[in-house]
């Protein structure tokens, strides 16, 4: 052998140690930017838990029995089904008995029965329930099959008013997924919790993320984002690399989003330029009184600006807030006649204009007849706009 390839060999075997030593950095490196937590199943608490739920989910009841019954169905494993019952009990003119059959043996039985006073509300009965049902999931860390509690509203609605009820139990979830990590040196709490009601964890769902010292941040709704997307600790921002379908798991990793998080909230957020609206102190003048509203717009020869909402509307009050008080907005209903109507305690004048979702902005020529209409949040912009609409020629 001579020395000029004994010295190739050993330029060779130097190199691939080289390239082997960087491969086992790199990777080093890559699986440390990674962050692995374990979660658990939470219960609702005092001062503890998200401090908002989903539009509920509904499961379609059939009579049967002098009661109402349907199957709630969870999870990605056949075993996650219970059969469910309303019933009346003979003091009680509503629904005020729901059972749950924990045990899955299609029996109802006394232990599994939960007893309520239903309660009246905007001119509904209400009946709700609060349950807990154990979802069997895959344990990320053992392979096997475990419990994992998950606290359950179930509420049924009866309105006297209606002709054919709709015959549904609605349902949402009050627990979440919550685990401890320490992130970048800063003791962080993490939650997953559910948008899509069906028991399964994934990119449907939400999570969140929060210092330990500031909790409240972690259960506040204006921070929790979709799993598919990034969220904030402090000024650093995470992203999830990967969840389990149980919720026990995930891995997070750093992220740049290639902006500040004051930079990033300011961009997203859909009212500022709502916000930054002229606003000098006026408001638009509403009435409450429909029919002396509409005899006032007849009268006067003026419009008429009907803005239906509910007591549980957030869009409208957040309209009450920053859009009924911008100077465009008041400026713009000055010769028009404003009526607020609560379309709870008013069904037959939401009935009358077809109103199904709040807010309902309509607007009414002195003769009543319908100019324009709009559903949900509009701007100070949209909202002006829609004000000054034109009455259409006549024929």
């Amino acid at each position: 052998m001579t020395k000029v390839s004994s010295i190739k060999k050993y330029r060779l075997s130097h190199l691939l140690i080289l390239i082997s030593l960087s491969l086992i950095f790199f990777h080093s490196c890559s699986q440390s930017n990674t962050i692995e937590i374990k979660l658990e199943a939470q219960e609702v608490a005092e001062n503890r838990g998200p401090r908002w739920s989903p539009k509920g989910e509904k499961l379609a009841l059939n009579e049967k029995n002098e009661g109402l019954e349907t199957q709630l169905k969870l999870g990605a494993l056949p075993n996650n089904s219970w059969s469910i019952r309303l019933i009346k009990t003979s003091e009680s003119q509503y629904y005020n008995t729901l059972f749950v059959d924990h045990n899955q043996n299609n029996q109802f039985e006394e232990f599994e029965k939960t007893i309520i006073d239903p309660t009246e509300s905007r001119g509904k009965i209400w009946s709700s329930f609060n349950e807990v049902v154990q979802l069997t999931v895959n344990d990320p860390w053992t392979g096997k099959e475990v419990k994992n509690v998950y606290p359950i509203s179930f509420w049924y609605v009866f309105d006297p008013r209606e002709e054919n009820p709709e015959k549904v139990l609605r349902f949402s979830r009050r627990g979440w997924m919550e685990g401890t990590a320490l992130v970048e040196g800063v003791e962080a709490n993490v939650l997953l919790t559910e948008s899509l009601m069906d028991g399964v964890i994934d990119t449907n769902d939400s999570w969140a993320i929060a210092p330990k010292s500031a909790l409240k941040e972690l259960y506040d709704y204006r921070y929790n984002r979709d799993i598919s997307t990034h969220a904030w600790l402090n000024d650093l921002a995470y992203r999830i690399v990967e969840v389990h379908p149980s919720g026990l798991q995930m891995i997070l990793e750093p992220f740049d989003p290639g902006l500040s998080r004051v930079e990033e909230a300011e961009k997203l957020d859909i009212y500022a330029p709502d916000k930054k609206a002229a606003h000098s102190g006026g408001l638009v003048k509403f009435g409450h009184d429909f029919q002396q509203a509409e005899e006032r717009a007849k009268k006067e020869n003026k419009k008429l600006f009907i803005d239906f909402e509910t007591t549980w509307c957030g869009p409208c009050k957040l309209m009450d807030k920053i859009v009924y008080t911008a100077d465009l907005v008041v400026d713009a209903s000055k010769n028009i006649i404003a009526v607020k109507i609560d379309g709870d305690e008013h069904p037959e004048l939401a009935k009358r204009f077809d109103v199904k979702a709040y807010p309902s902005l309509i607007l009414l020529s002195s003769d009543g007849k319908i100019l324009n209409k709009k559903v949900g949040y509009q701007s100070v912009k949209q909202t002006a706009a829609f004000l000054q609409t034109k009455k259409e020629p006549s024929d």
